[in-house]
């Protein structure tokens, strides 16, 4: 049977949708041509995008692949509690340690907005109800021992097998990494958080774990990136312990997926390789390279459904899979001009520059990327005294917010066509007051209302709307 196709401009599709006088968002785009409704969709992988958001060949962001090393994750502050005595030395972050213990304790006994009993307890109660695994429990049956065949499939049965059972898992976002020549550079050498032990790359079929090393195959494998989002109500809190909970709860998710991610494919006859949500490799570069958003001006992800408020996690696998590509949807262009996010910052320590450089600030960096580099020992000071939360870059972010207008649509597709109107766009978000504000600082004394707001809101489960795509 014939297919009927049409010739529709977007200019006369925005009509029909009644967007033609939505002005510069819709102009800026209606010049190009698509020709039915199935082309409004990227058809090179199994993920079917709008046709603002472009499959590309590489990373919006530049890579030199010949200037990656294996980084050390020991050296990264963000987060960390031993690497700051790296770089400020243990008199003066025993001092900033002192301090936050100080500010937590006036807070908490003040019953100051954000930082009450109840927020702390929400956000330790979120906490530690996982466990992170190399190998995986181990306790799925195994094709050996049910006397069966492995399970064998295409490559690109596998990749969509494996993304149904992890959109059960939780998962909102789902991707996939060959292990090359290129991406290898990416592994770690030494985790980000403990146990510390090295990662090994050895000639072995089956990825083991001793006292002193976490053994990776040198076989074909690809790395599995998974993002849930986090509740952006409880980001507007910001900076509070319940933006913590929210952070919090999501990395338990996310352990939880990886479990259940190893015994499914322990059934199946495969292995995966984990550790924990911030192990094996960072998780931006692997996000970015499936497909799952881009690198943006604070060296994070930005994805264009649910903006900078993801978690995200990575796995090894060998169970053969289809790569998902890069996306271009004008995110990193976009953060070139934008600022907000530097504009926000208590500390001072995101770049302001207008265009991203080669040169790292610092060791807590990699080498062989063209961003946006930041000062990591300022923003976890800052983070420290804010009883390790603060996240005002990711909650100010033009791109996180809800998007039940469908002038956010409009905007975002304008977006990933032009940069003109990129500052205009910022200004907008500014002027209609979105996201949380600068002067939300408790060290001056000053702490953002909405955290005694949200424990009156009726929010959906895990705090997220499950009916955004993909």
């Amino acid at each position: 049977m014939n297919s009927f196709h049409s010739t529709v401009s977007r200019r006369n599709f925005m009509k029909a949708l009644g967007l033609a006088g939505a002005g510069i968002g819709v102009s800026s785009v209606s010049g190009a041509v698509f020709h039915d409704l199935d082309e409004v969709t990227s058809e090179s992988s199994e993920v079917k995008h709008p046709w603002w958001i472009q499959e590309v060949d590489n990373p919006t962001l530049e890579v030199d692949w010949q200037a990656i090393g294996k980084f050390d994750a020991r050296k990264t502050v963000n987060g960390s509690s031993t690497a700051p005595y790296q770089y400020a030395g243990k008199e003066e972050w025993d001092k900033v340690l002192a301090e936050a213990a100080a500010n937590f304790k006036q807070w908490n006994g003040e019953n100051k907005p954000g930082w009450t009993l109840r927020d702390y307890i929400l956000s330790r109660a979120v906490g530690g109800a996982s466990t992170d695994f190399w190998v995986g429990p181990g306790k799925a049956p195994t094709p050996e021992s049910l006397g069966i065949p492995r399970w064998e499939g295409t490559p690109e049965e596998n990749s969509r097998m494996l993304r149904s059972a992890l959109k059960l898992f939780g998962a909102s976002l789902v991707g996939y990494t060959e292990l090359n020549e290129n991406t290898r550079k990416i592994l770690y050498s030494w985790p980000y958080n403990a146990p510390f032990k090295e990662y090994v790359i050895e000639d072995v079929d089956q990825g083991y774990e001793t006292a002193d090393k976490f053994v990776i195959p040198d076989r074909p494998l690809w790395v599995v990136s998974v993002m849930v989002p986090c509740s952006i109500e409880n980001f507007w809190t910001q900076p509070s312990l319940l933006g913590r909970a929210a952070t919090s709860n999501q990395s338990r998710v996310n352990t939880s997926i990886a479990n259940c991610a190893q015994e499914f494919l322990r059934g199946l006859g495969y292995q995966c390789l984990q550790g924990s949500a911030n192990s094996i490799a960072p998780g931006p570069a692997f996000s970015a390279l499936s497909g799952l958003g881009e690198v943006c001006r604070n060296t994070q992800v930005i994805n264009p459904y649910y903006g900078m408020l993801m978690r995200n996690m990575k796995m090894l696998t060998d169970l053969p899979l289809v790569p998902t590509k890069p996306i271009d949807a004008g995110i990193w262009r976009f953060c070139w001009s934008c600022r907000k996010c530097a504009e926000v910052c208590p500390s001072g320590a995101l770049s302001r520059d207008t265009e991203p450089s080669w040169e790292i600030p610092g060791a807590w960096h990699n080498t062989g990327k063209r961003a946006f580099y930041f000062d990591a020992i300022e923003c976890q000071r800052v983070r420290t005294l804010f009883y390790n939360e603060c996240a005002l870059c990711m909650s100010s972010c033009v791109f996180t917010k809800r998007d039940s207008a469908m002038i956010h649509e409009v905007i975002k597709s304008t977006v990933s066509t032009t940069s003109i109107f990129n500052p205009f766009f910022k200004t907008l978000d500014d002027f209609f007051g979105y996201g949380t504000r600068a002067d939300h600082n408790p060290t001056d004394g000053k702490y953002n209302p909405k955290s005694q707001e949200w424990w009156d809101l009726e929010l959906p489960a895990y705090g997220y709307d499950l009916n955004k795509p993909l």
